[in-house]
Order: structure tokens, then C-alpha cells, then sequence
């Protein structure tokens, strides 16, 4: 990909600034040739695979594939993958099921070659489905090449919704939340928790996010259904992560003094 996204600023003005801009970004994204390619093969060939043995074999494919679900990590990863999807999502045995992040359920889930008879990609509306997703992750990868902390939030923007609107139990909202590394990053540094939460007990977890949601932003993870919660969540997150960064930096500016002296 040899699109790059316009980030002037960084922390809460960046966001806003992309925000604003987003629609630009995207066309952007769109018009680069790497993507234009991978779009058009994707739109073109996806109707024909019927098994996850055939995705992974087109690497192309399989690109624009993990891309949407910003599992690009994966690509080589043959085996893995056609195995995430094979197995499906419903049985608890399933490999999906077992893994911790929550972005393999739903790639699963997507493309349904273990869970239907016949596979989402037949649908006639899959293809812009998979490629709208893959714009939007495209955009955040261009941002997280220029600052990290920008890709995480709009990251938390788009996917937020899909965690938080659910009719699931709020404790499942938050092991959704927990499951997914951006969003869990997200949520730790916004709500000022440290790394190591992440080595408790999974029920500890949710009683903690939990408590310190109530107890900084008087809400609970239902209420963040609401667009204006899900903002200031975000905005919380950018501050902090400045804070952190800004401490950083004051720490290794203090660090070299000393050595120099």
C-alpha cells in the first residue's frame, strides 16, 4: 500500500482533524493501485470460493480478507487461518472460540464457511461488505504508520458500536472488549489501568473496567451505547495517552541529562 494518510496533528486535535476529514481519507485509500487491485480481484473472484481451502490460496483474496478484520498479520499463516475459518464459530470447541481476541470470531463469523451450509460469500451484498470494511481498516493502518495512538481510536470509533449496542449481558460486552487488543489497549489507558490487568483473572477484569467506568465517567458499559458516551471515552483515551507520552518523554529528556552530566 503506498497510500498515506494526511496527519498534521496528533492527540485530540488529530482525531478531530481525521474526523472531519475522513471521507477524503478514504478516497484516498480507495484511489491508491494497491487497493484499487485488491479491491477489483475481490469483487470479481470472492463469488466463486466456496470453501475457506480456496480463500486461502488467493493470496489476494485472503489479503483484502484478513485486512477487513485487521488481522493482516496473519497472511502466511495458511494453515491457521483456513482453520479459523473452517471450524466455524457455534461449536465451543471451535478454534475461534478458544482464542482470546475476538476480531477471529468475527472473521469466522463473516464469512460463515463453518457455520452455514452455504457461505456468506454467495451473498450478492458480501463483496461491498468485506471491501467497506477493508477501506475503513485501510485508512486506520495509514494512520498507525504516522501515529498509533490515532489508529486506536479511530479504530474504537468504528468498532465500539457493534460491542456496546448488542443485547448481550453487560458482562459479555465486557469480555468482548477484553477479546479485542485495540480496544482493550483502548479502554485500559482511558480508564488509566495499568498493562498488568491483563494477567487477572478474566472475571477480576470485568469487576475492575467495570468499577472504574463508574467511577470516573458515572456510566456503565451500557450506557455507552449512546454516541456521546462512546466520544468522551475516546477523548479520555487521547488525553491519557498524551499524558503518558508526554511523561515519557520527560522521563528519557531527565535520563539523558543525568547520563550526559
Amino acid at each position: 500500500m503506498t497510500f498515506s494518510a494526511i496527519v498534521p496533528l496528533d492527540g485530540l486535535a488529530g482525531y478531530k482533524f481525521l474526523q472531519k476529514t475522513m471521507s477524503q481519507q478514504k478516497a484516498l485509500a480507495a484511489s491508491d493501485p494497491t487497493n484499487q487491485r485488491l479491491a477489483d480481484a475481490f469483487r470479481t473472484r470472492i463469488g466463486s470460493i466456496t470453501t475457506a481451502a480456496q480463500l486461502v490460496q488467493d493470496r489476494e483474496l485472503l489479503e483484502v480478507a484478513l485486512g477487513a478484520f485487521g488481522l493482516s498479520d496473519d497472511i502466511d499463516n495458511k494453515y491457521f487461518v483456513r482453520t479459523i475459518l473452517e471450524e466455524g464459530t457455534t461449536s465451543s470447541t471451535a478454534l475461534a472460540r478458544k482464542l482470546s481476541d475476538q476480531r477471529y470470531t468475527d472473521f469466522s463469523a463473516a464469512f460463515g464457511f463453518g457455520d452455514r451450509t452455504t457461505p456468506r460469500t454467495q451473498l450478492s451484498v458480501f463483496a461491498d461488505e468485506i471491501l467497506a470494511r477493508f477501506e475503513n481498516v485501510s485508512v486506520e493502518v495509514a494512520v498507525g504508520e504516522e501515529d498509533e495512538t490515532l489508529r486506536l481510536a479511530l479504530n474504537a470509533e468504528r468498532t465500539m458500536p457493534d460491542v456496546v449496542d448488542s443485547d448481550k449481558k453487560s458482562k459479555t460486552k465486557w469480555l468482548n472488549i477484553i477479546g479485542n487488543d485495540p480496544l482493550r489497549v483502548t479502554f485500559t489507558t482511558a480508564l488509566g489501568l495499568p498493562d498488568s490487568i491483563a494477567q487477572l483473572d478474566l472475571d477480576r477484569q470485568v469487576e475492575i473496567f467495570e468499577d472504574k467506568l463508574q467511577q470516573q465517567m458515572g456510566i456503565s458499559i451500557d450506557d455507552l451505547a449512546a454516541d456521546e458516551h462512546r466520544e468522551t471515552l475516546i477523548e479520555r483515551y487521547l488525553l491519557r495517552a498524551s499524558i503518558e507520552q508526554t511523561d515519557s518523554y520527560s522521563s528519557g529528556s531527565l535520563a539523558l541529562a543525568l547520563l550526559s552530566g
